[in-house]
């Protein structure tokens, strides 16, 4: 996608959410001018605009992407422009509706001495010992993804080729884990093609996990501006802070499993209307699902579609469950607790859901690696084949600070995530989008 197709893509969406001219970024209450650098910004200058014109404070995202905070900081310093250059140019007003009752005053950055600094200085140092100062992934993670991906393809070959529902099955099984991949390598801005690889050919969207995911899910987790907090309405009601009708309490949480089965049409149909709509960007990747399924319908006819529906099952449930358990359960939809955050990393931790704890990391590939999901939350561009050793320093760093890190076991977490669908957990209170503020 061009610098200027996402720009304008991101123009044309109601994400944009208060007074940042299109020229500038603020960053810890500070604002900075990021145009000569945008060339030179390791991650690419695409992320960098997505970031300045999607919302209207950068912090969140600057710091969640720097593990190496103190680095980042430094060179930031040199782009820092005066509130008097920033007003001169005109400050946008903040759309009415986009839920300015939830807002305090914007984020500052933290001290060296708070939780998250030092968990992530504590990180940084771990990645340079073992040699990979940026996170990126050790050589057995590349090489599990590429057979997980060949995998895929000779169980689909098979599915086309004999009409057998033994290969529909393990289609969807390992697209479950092509996903799980693919989430990993959309954060890392090195592999993008790994990851529009992966997300398209299982029939997600590329485009829609590098914007909302990285930068709405990510940075504002369980709040208005988290593109996930209404990703099942109407059916699986996950605002902790609104009333269930009858079916949303008493019907639909039982059917989830239908629900989610139909997850990836749902999901893609969406984006399909945003592709209409002028709102996503035309590329060959939308082309993949709907091709997949026009070959097996030519060859197998209905059942060739009944054989795609099935591989769609089993990657729903699979998938969409345990990616929902990691954000719906009991503490995770504490409101109050969540409010009362004074650091963002915290705020986190109040937001996510883990189990399986000190698992190493094949093992962990049973839940699709997002067991260690707080981890990947608080470090979205470290891959996930270092999430065990890091989640042993939060586990570490959490006991000296006092912070209470929950885990529990997975059978646990799907009974409250149950819950959370019939009723709300925080009924009638207010999630402020700048809790936990750095």
């Amino acid at each position: 996608m061009t610098t200027a197709a996402m720009t304008a893509l991101v123009l044309t969406r109601p994400s944009r959410r208060r007074a940042s001219p299109r020229k500038y970024w603020r960053i810890g209450r500070k604002w900075y001018d990021f145009e000569p650098f945008l060339n030179k910004h390791p991650g690419g200058k695409d992320v960098l605009l997505l970031v300045r014109d999607r919302f209207e404070d950068c912090t969140f995202a600057f710091e969640a992407h720097h593990v190496n905070y103190q680095r980042a900081r430094a060179i930031i310093r040199k782009y820092e422009v005066s509130d008097q250059v920033v007003e001169a140019e005109g400050l946008m007003c903040r759309p009415k509706g986009y839920h300015d009752e939830s807002l305090t005053e914007p984020p500052k950055l933290l001290g060296d001495e708070a939780f998250y600094s030092v968990l992530r200085r504590r990180a940084a140092d771990y990645l340079r010992k073992v040699g990979y100062p940026d996170g990126g992934p050790t050589l057995h993670c590349k090489v599990l993804n590429w057979v997980v991906f060949a995998s895929w393809c000779a169980s689909f070959f098979m599915m086309y080729h004999t009409g057998w529902k033994v290969f529909a099955l393990l289609t969807g099984l390992l697209a479950s884990w092509v996903g799980a991949f693919g989430h990993n390598w959309v954060h890392q801005p090195k592999y993008k093609l790994w990851a529009y690889l992966t997300l398209d050919c299982i029939g997600f969207s590329s485009d829609g996990w590098y914007r909302e995911h990285n930068l709405q899910h990510h940075m504002f987790t369980n709040t208005p501006w988290d593109n996930h907090f209404k990703g099942t309405d109407p059916f699986l009601v996950t605002d902790p802070t609104v009333e269930r009708n009858w079916c949303q309490s008493k019907l639909f949480p039982y059917l989830h499993p239908l629900l989610l089965g139909f997850g990836l049409y749902a999901n893609y149909c969406a984006h399909l209307v945003e592709l209409i709509k002028g709102r996503e960007v035309v590329s060959v990747g939308k082309l993949l699902l709907p091709g997949q399924i026009a070959l097996l319908m030519y060859k197998w006819g209905g059942w060739g579609f009944a054989l795609h529906v099935i591989s769609s099952f089993v990657l729903g449930n699979y998938y969409f469950t345990i990616a929902l358990i990691n954000h719906n359960t009991t503490h995770t939809l504490d409101t109050d607790e969540r409010n009362k955050s004074q650091d963002w990393a915290v705020a986190q931790l109040h937001s996510s859901a883990d189990w399986s704890v000190n698992c190493s990391f094949l093992s962990a590939g049973r839940w699709l690696w997002l067991n260690f999901h707080t981890v990947h939350h608080l470090f979205p561009l470290v891959d996930f084949s270092h999430h065990p050793a890091i989640q042993g320093l939060l586990v570490e760093t959490c006991k000296e600070f006092g912070i209470k890190y929950e885990c529990a076991g997975i059978g646990t977490l799907y009974l409250q995530m149950l819950c959370s669908w019939r009723k709300p957990l925080s009924h009638m209170q207010k999630i402020l989008v700048y809790a936990g503020g750095i």
